[in-house]
């Protein structure tokens, strides 16, 4: 194979790059010898030098002060100098404030009253020092500060800096940086000023001696080499405008024998692309397109490689048809799949006259690994359960429906709820894939409001008493299928009136946010305090607020059990002023409730008793109003028990609103707006005694 190209473009690129090149190195190395190191070395040299001997003659006592006072500062805090100048989270201010609180002891305050002589001294001192390097430093465009040597650390502890405190590399007091290699040979030890090169900077260190010719410190200049490079950059704009005019010269050749070689076949390549990226949009009649382009150079080699990448694309594209069928018959079977899943838990609360219980599911995948049910087991005792299958997906659905049919028999069958736990473990023991359920099962007696249950391995529920949540059952039996013939022990709890438990999975709790932070059990307790509606909604509001736009990675399940909140009120002789006083009573269970349908609760009553105290008891001795509220999952129940007349009021014709109000009739209007206000009305008449019932949700 012949590479025409790879030599045309070589010769081309080799001719431009030896001129930029000899241009380059011909101005360059010029600029670097003389400008870079003489000028530089001997200007850091020269100005140090004047400076210390300075410094020497005039603040040799200062400077030996300033170090020993900077030194005992620096060797306590040494470790907490350390911390602080490693953490790179605090702001610019926190560090001057820390920097300033350190050395604080050493200045003078702002109102310099009751300072003493020295301290004053010592800062004027401080200052003109300061001031002297801030001085020669600016004429010569550099920058200075004094350090000494702390060979126990190998590091310099800057003692002053003369750049301004917000510059970024202002060096404050009593901080300090390890030394390098090269510094500990050029400089320690030296009783010469040196010059050296490092990190881009001319350094310039002088020794500055006490009376006793001990070294006491060194007064540093630093030369940037970026201010060289302003120099360099006005011979670069000399070295572009000679190669520009080459520059051009070599592009006319080289676009020359480009159009010829390489634009020609590369046109055509570009239009066989746009033809094959046209019939494939289409999607109909997929072929290959050929470039005809017959060289034997890197783009002849290109053509070939597009025309087996066109064959394999089309393959490819088949394949994919294939497989997003397949894909799309599998979503198919899981959402049917997921509707059968939901089909076999229950999908409406159970409820009675004294508790009810009610659920919510939402699975982080189209099936999922959590269970509940519940379910009357006779007339008195109800049987309940949530549990959450390790793992996702199809397997743990698998695994949970199995466990729900196990769970369910055992329940049905009679048997104590410690008892279906060791029945339903044994069972799951059996499986080999190591998948096994946390659980908590409970049986409810709903005559004496006794609640038997056992906790395996699941989350802490949480009792709700008096509007205050709390966790109970701190100790946790095994789980479900980890090992068999587990001895599971169940507790006893007694629900009073208005109590609530909270079952969930670790879905909720363990829900997280962009940060990674868990939505967790304070959030939890909060969240059931303040809740005014559905517990379970608004839990799971609150952690999709938390989540944000985090996805959902597990599911989330929870099971509300509610004993009813009741009160009763019996009136004999009943009389309107006896209307307040029901309402408030009544009132006393409802103070959780929402406070537009407590108030049409009241007018309920107002109405009905109205009623029965105007119209019921024409003919009755000893007239009786028992008058009896029950609130359970925010549904409200009235009964209304009299001894009076027998009449249904669901019977009763409502009044005529359209009629003129001079000629309507009397009555009608009150039971008219009793219906309206509540969702149903039921009516009995039996042994000599009337019973209006009525329900009402008290959920806005």
């Amino acid at each position: 194979m012949k590479h025409s190209i790879r030599k045309k473009v070589f010769i081309l690129t080799a001719t431009m790059s030896i001129i930029l090149i000899v241009a380059s190195i011909a101005v360059s190395s010029i600029i670097f010898i003389v400008k870079n190191t003489d000028d530089a070395t001997d200007n850091c040299k020269s100005v140090s030098n004047t400076i210390g001997k300075m410094l020497m003659e005039d603040y040799n006592d200062f400077i030996g002060d300033c170090r020993r006072k900077m030194e005992t500062i620096y060797r306590d805090n040494r470790e907490e100098i350390s911390d602080f100048m490693s953490n790179e989270e605090y702001s610019q201010s926190e560090v001057t404030d820390f920097f300033s609180n350190l050395v604080a002891p050493l200045f003078p305050p702002k109102n310099a009253f009751g300072v003493s002589y020295e301290i004053l001294n010592f800062n004027i001192n401080y200052e003109d020092v300061t001031l002297h390097l801030d001085l020669a430093a600016t004429m010569s465009d550099m920058r200075s500060f004094i350090c000494f040597y702390d060979d126990e650390n190998e590091s310099i502890v800057y003692l002053l800096d003369s750049s301004p405190v917000t510059a970024y590399y202002h060096h404050y007091a009593c901080s300090f940086d390890k030394v390098t290699e090269l510094f500990k040979n050029i400089v320690v030890g030296k009783t010469q000023t040196v010059v050296f090169f490092e990190k881009d900077f001319y350094n310039a260190y002088t020794p500055l001696f006490n009376d006793k010719g001990e070294l006491v410190a060194y007064v540093a200049f630093q030369y940037s080499n970026d201010a060289l490079m302003k120099i360099i950059g006005n011979f670069t704009s000399l070295l572009i405008a000679t190669m520009l005019v080459a520059t051009i010269i070599i592009l006319i050749v080289y676009l020359l024998l480009s159009e010829k070689y390489i634009v020609k076949n590369i046109r055509q390549l570009s239009e066989a692309t746009a033809e094959f990226s046209s019939i494939m949009s289409e999607g109909k009649n997929l072929h290959t397109v050929d470039a005809n382009i017959k060289t034997k150079d890197e783009l002849g080699m290109l053509s070939q490689n597009f025309s087996n990448l066109q064959t394999k694309i089309i393959e490819y594209v088949k394949d994919l048809e294939v497989k997003t069928a397949n894909e799309e018959s599998m979503r198919t079977e899981l959402n049917i799949a997921s509707k059968i899943q939901m089909q076999s838990l229950p999908n409406k609360p159970l409820y009675s006259d004294t508790f009810s219980i009610s659920s919510f599911i939402k699975p982080a995948k189209e099936v999922g690994g959590d269970l509940f049910d519940y379910f009357m087991i006779d007339e008195s005792k109800m049987f309940f359960v949530l549990a959450d299958v390790t793992g996702k997906g199809v397997p743990a659905a698998l695994f949970m429906m199995r466990g729900k049919e196990i769970i369910s028999s055992c329940a049905k069958s009679g048997m104590c709820v410690s008892k279906i736990a060791e029945t339903v473990n044994n069972e799951l023991c059996q499986n080999k894939e190591g998948l096994f359920i946390t659980a908590f099962l409970g049986i409810f007696d709903t005559r004496t409001n006794t609640l038997q249950y056992v906790r395996a391995g699941h989350e802490q529920p949480y009792l709700v008493h008096n509007g205050i949540a709390d966790k109970i059952c701190e100790e946790s039996n095994f789980v479900l299928g980890g090992f068999k013939n587990f001895k599971y022990i169940e507790d006893t709890l007694v629900l009073e009136e208005g109590d609530k438990l909270l079952l969930y999975t670790d879905g909720l709790n363990e829900g997280i946010n962009s940060t990674k932070e868990e939505f967790g059990y304070d959030r939890i307790k909060e969240t059931i305090e303040t809740s005014k509606g559905n517990i379970m909604t608004s839990l799971y509001n609150s952690l999709k607020e938390f989540s944000g736009d985090t996805e959902q990675f597990d599911d989330v399940t929870m099971l509300l059990l509610e004993r009813a909140e009741t009160k009763q009120v019996l009136l004999t002789n009943p009389g309107y002023e006896d209307i307040p006083k029901t309402v408030n009573e009544i009132n006393t269970i409802l103070t959780s409730q929402d406070s537009d349908k407590v108030s049409e609760v009241g007018i309920i009553i107002d109405e009905l008793m109205n009623n029965y105290v105007s119209y019921s008891y024409s003919s009755q001795n000893s007239p009786i109003l028992e008058v009896k509220a029950s609130i359970v999952n925010h549904l409200l129940t009235l009964s209304f028990t009299d001894n009076g007349t027998p009449f249904n009021p669901i019977e009763s014709k409502d009044a005529d609103t359209n009629q003129d109000l001079a000629e309507r009739k009397i009555g009608g209007l009150g039971i008219m707006i009793v219906k309206s206000l509540t969702n149903t009305m039921q009516y009995q008449s039996y042994q000599d005694k009337n019973v209006l019932t009525i329900t009402k949700t008290m959920l806005s």
